[in-house]
């Protein structure tokens, strides 16, 4: 007959039996694989004097400053000045592939043809240009073509000229502001 001890005995060493058995079993291992997707749409873009722009304002690229001069004069020239990275040419990056153009509108005193500072009533034209010779004029609105972008930088330079065509001009300051616009 057994006793709850022997019982009780039997139970331990049929535990400690299976308890060593599955030690004896050897450890499973394994993998498993699988993948995670990434993506990244890029449209194209273009950074106009270090800034980027996708749509919208480019805000104010530079300046074009005419060095004072008396009440009459004959043909003055200036250059523009990039505002962000104050050198002579407004620079443009583009996604490589796209195809930028630059129009530069009327500013806000031109009559039909002709872009006009203003100081109060009084008027004096100016022109501007894509070449040093001003033999290049950028006519209002007119698109400029910048070619066909790479990853290096396109340079934009504009020349200006303003002449008091032979009248005595009030004195003060003349001042435009004209509307660029990028597109690709």
């Amino acid at each position: 007959m057994f006793t709850h001890s022997s019982i009780t005995r039997r139970a331990a060493a049929a535990s400690f039996a299976f308890v060593a058995l599955l030690a004896a079993q050897p450890a499973m291992a394994g993998d498993s694989n699988g993948t995670i997707g990434i993506s990244l749409d890029v449209s194209g873009a273009c950074a106009v004097n270090g800034g980027t722009v996708t749509a919208g304002t480019l805000g104010e690229l530079g300046t074009i400053t005419f060095a004072p001069q008396p009440g009459i004069f004959g043909d003055i020239d200036a250059t523009v000045v990039s505002t962000r990275t104050g050198g002579g040419a407004i620079t443009i990056l583009c996604s490589p592939g796209l195809t930028p153009a630059m129009a530069i509108g009327a500013g806000a005193h031109a009559d039909s043809s002709v872009r006009r500072m203003a100081f109060g009533q009084n008027m004096v034209p100016y022109r501007l240009y894509s070449d040093a010779n001003h033999s290049n004029e950028i006519m209002i609105g007119q698109p400029v073509a910048l070619g066909t972008a790479t990853t290096d930088a396109i340079s934009l330079p504009i020349f200006a000229r303003v002449n008091s065509g032979g009248k005595v001009l009030a004195a003060g300051a003349y001042t435009d502001t004209v509307q660029v616009t990028l597109t690709w």
